[in-house]
Order: C-alpha cells, then structure tokens, then sequence
C-alpha cells in the first residue's frame, strides 16, 4: 500500500491482493524488529509536512468490504489531501497505530494489530529494498475472545537511542473496563497488563502522548465529549480522566492524534464514515478544559474507509 512511502511514489500493489488471505497463519517476519535510524532516507510524512509548513498525518482506510487504502491529510487552509493506492486485504472492525521497523539488512516492516470478527490479527508488510514496490503482506491471529472490544489502540515510547523500549495495546470493552496488554516486538504475541472498570460511557480511544511513566489516552463518549485518560505504566492500571469538552464530538467514528511540533501540540483530526469527510483540529497541550481546541477545517475523503488509523515511523505522542 503506497501510503507507507509517500514520497516515494511506491505503486503497483496488485500483487498484494491474494497474500493476506493466503498467509493468515503466519506473520513471516524476519529478525527482530527495530525502529529505524534517526537518519533514515525514509522520511515520515508530518517530516515532510512540516518542511512544506504545515502538520500532517498519515491515516490508513479499510472499507466495509476489506479494501486497504489510505492519504496523508494536510492541516493548510484548505485542509488538503493525497490519496494513496489500495489492495484487498479482510474486513476489520477496529485498528491500532501501524508502526514501521528496520529488519535484517535493507528490509522494513510496517505492522499493526486489528480486529476482525471475534479475533485479535496482527498484519505486516515487508520492503526487502529500499525500491521494492510490491510488498509482501501476511497476517497472523493472535487470538479469539476479542468479539466484545470495540476500539483499540496503541503506544510505544521510543528512547534517546531510538529504541523502543516498551509497547502496549489498550483495548476498550462493551463490559465498560479498558484493558491494557504489552506487546512483545509489536507483531506479538501479547499478554494481560492490568485492567479498570469505570469506561462504560465511551465508545472509542486514540493515543495522545507516549513517555517513559505514562501513556494517554483520549476517549470519545456515547454524547460526543472527549477527555483524557491518563494511565501511569504501574503494574495496576489506573486512569486519571479530565475532561476537555462535553460535546462537539459525536459525528467521529474514529479520532486520530498526530504530533505537531515539539511543545505538545495535536494534530486531531476525526473521521465521519457516513459522510466520508474528516475535519482536522490544532489542539494544545492537554490540561483538561482549558485545553485549546481550534477547528481547522474539513475535507472530502478519496477512500470511503470505515476504520481509521495512524501510521509512524519513530515519533513519540506528546500531547499531554
């Protein structure tokens, strides 16, 4: 799928079509995965959008019957965008972040975890060169018992020496408890992290900041509020919530959280999959109902996805 090399210009998936289905039982990644040099060639589109002066986030789009598609959503005024290619891949339900990796020798990576039915996938891509067009792309069940979570999402906080020292999944349950897992080099496997009930009234979670002792989440309610969860990396999973605005927010499906800058700044934008539109927004530093929310406009979307998820190479979330 072209949206992981942007500027690249990597096209010609086709043959992507008939991997995914053909190799869900194994996620074949080779070596261990670890987040690229500082000085790859490869850069990261809010990289590239800021040297155009203005924020950006790459979002990944499935549609309803299993399309894999994507666009780089620009904040300029008019909010612009640039659509990607597709392959068929399988219906999801729920996707976290896609991270990308340096394997053995000129191969990257690019992985996330989503739901599919009642199951747990991870998916990866691998580039053995740094011109490979036609990716490979396997899948792998984690596991079942997933039918009752209905969103998802993920952090990983990558140090001073570019490594990623540790990943989680956070998983958000009908039974009204969130759910914390640690992922074990980002395809899996996972294992139980702790839990906490009191999540009854939302209805989805995205990431906003990613450190060494905290992750924070922002959760959207049934009424369209938003409000951080923050969640020290404690053995007891224990959320502090603070509300950022009561209403406004109900239209999103989906809300995706992209660094802007290194003061704590949000690029947030939220999907409308009824009417294929996304409008973005300039958010501060999260402090609860002082934070400052900007509109900064909205965008016609070239995909009719219906999930909705973030790509990155090696940024931390920093937004509270």
């Amino acid at each position: 799928m072209r949206i992981r090399r942007f500027a690249l210009a990597v096209a010609g998936l086709s043959l992507v079509a008939g991997t995914v289905a053909a190799n869900q039982a194994t996620a074949n990644v080779q070596g261990k995965p670890q987040p690229p040099a500082a000085n790859s060639s490869e850069p990261t589109a809010r990289a590239q959008a800021a040297a155009a002066g203005a924020c950006a986030v790459v979002v990944g789009a499935v549609t309803a019957t299993g399309d894999n598609g994507g666009y780089k959503i620009i904040a300029t005024k008019p909010v612009t965008t640039e659509s990607a290619g597709s392959y068929k891949m399988f219906a999801v339900r729920a996707s976290s972040t896609w991270f990308a990796w340096a394997g053995l020798g000129t191969t990257k990576y690019y992985a996330g975890l989503l739901l599919t039915g009642n199951s747990l996938y991870t998916v990866v891509e691998s580039y053995k060169t740094p011109t490979t067009t036609n990716p490979v792309v396997s899948s792998k069940r984690l596991g079942t018992g997933w039918g009752s979570f209905t969103s998802i999402a993920s952090s990983r906080y990558v140090n001073a020496s570019n490594y990623a020292e540790r990943s989680y999944l956070y998983g958000l349950n009908t039974n009204g408890s969130l759910y914390r897992y640690s992922i074990d080099d980002t395809t899996g496997p996972i294992s139980s992290a702790g839990s906490a009930p009191g999540y009854k009234s939302f209805r989805s979670i995205t990431t906003i900041a990613e450190t060494p002792t905290y992750d924070t989440l922002l959760g959207v309610t049934k009424t369209g509020g938003i409000y951080t969860i923050h969640l020290p990396k404690t053995p007891q999973l224990k959320g502090t919530l603070k509300v950022i605005r009561t209403t406004g927010f109900g239209a999103y499906q989906q809300l995706v959280a992209e660094r802007c800058g290194n003061n704590g700044g949000t690029l947030l934008t939220g999907f409308n999959n009824t009417t294929h539109t996304a409008t973005v927004y300039a958010v501060s530093k999260a402090k609860g109902a002082q934070t400052i929310v900007n509109t900064i406009g909205s965008v016609a979307l070239p995909q009719n996805g219906t999930v909705h998820f973030r790509y990155i190479t090696n940024t931390n979330l920093i937004g509270e």
